[in-house]
């Protein structure tokens, strides 16, 4: 079956769904309790028919887990010359220098602070330039949407095979 990396994911997305939902209902169907002189209320349950059900979905997720490993060590993004996987590594470490800027661009540039024992107040200032912070900051964003949006380019529109 043909299939981009978008729908693959969505696809294992609902097959955990449906493997939480069967161990639900299996938790739910393997036992009853009835009061003596009761007709008891039997639940519907197979063993072997949810046993198949969760090795089928479960085959199913791992077969699309690995087709969309694969197809992330393999598949280059052209303009930046890189894999899917270096790029998704690549926009972790942009997510985190923009943090550590926007934590940055917070610092006032003067800010007083009395102390407990009623003396004096500190003074703490800014020794940079905000200016510079604000610039890599945009920068960053830039980049970070770039990327993002070459990766969902090639999610969505390269294709690969998987066997279902």
């Amino acid at each position: 079956m043909k299939i981009n990396s978008d729908t693959a994911n969505k696809l294992i997305k609902n097959y955990k769904a449906e493997i939480e939902a069967l161990l639900i209902l299996e938790s739910q169907g393997t036992t009853y309790s009835y009061a003596p002189g009761e007709e008891p209320i039997i639940p519907e349950y197979s063993f072997r028919k949810t046993q198949e059900e969760l090795h089928s979905l479960e085959e199913k997720t791992l077969r699309l887990s690995h087709a969309v490993a694969v197809f992330n060590s393999t598949t280059v993004l052209p303009e930046y010359s890189v894999t899917l996987d270096e790029a998704i590594g690549r926009m972790s470490r942009l997510n985190e220098e923009k943090k550590r800027l926007y934590a940055l661009l917070q610092i006032p540039e003067k800010k007083r602070e009395r102390s407990y024992g009623g003396g004096d107040a500190d003074i703490t200032c800014r020794n940079f330039d905000q200016a510079e912070v604000r610039t890599a900051y945009n920068q960053v964003t830039k980049d970070l949407m770039a990327l993002q949006q070459a990766i969902n380019i090639a999610n969505l529109t390269q294709t690969f095979e998987v066997d279902l």
